[in-house]
């Protein structure tokens, strides 16, 4: 379970990543980004919360296994989005960094 709150620590990290994104990139694309995360790490919450309730995840391991093979659908696509969502975030922020602007 100890393997759980990190997990939940790592989501509130990213939500606290997302604000700092919303800051960093201008008007609508920041605002964008970040909700954009927000959405998707919410409905990691939420589906990690339901693997838990129905007993599938016990454990750090059993999650990375779940979203591995993809025994849960639900959590793979939100951990996906999540991913994805993080990646373009971050794509913009470098692009925008070298074109100096």
């Amino acid at each position: 379970m100890k393997g759980m709150l990190l997990f939940a620590v790592l989501l509130l990290a990213i939500c606290a990543i997302s604000l700092g994104i919303n800051a960093a990139l201008p008007s609508p694309d920041g605002a964008l980004f970040a909700i954009a995360i927000l959405l998707s790490a919410t409905f990691t919450a939420v589906s990690l919360c339901i693997e838990l309730g129905e007993g599938r995840i016990n454990d750090m391991s059993d999650l990375v296994t779940v979203v591995e093979t993809g025994q849960s659908l639900r959590l793979t696509l939100a951990a996906y989005a999540l991913g994805c969502s993080l990646a373009a975030a971050a794509t913009v922020l470098v692009y925008r960094g070298l074109l100096g602007g």
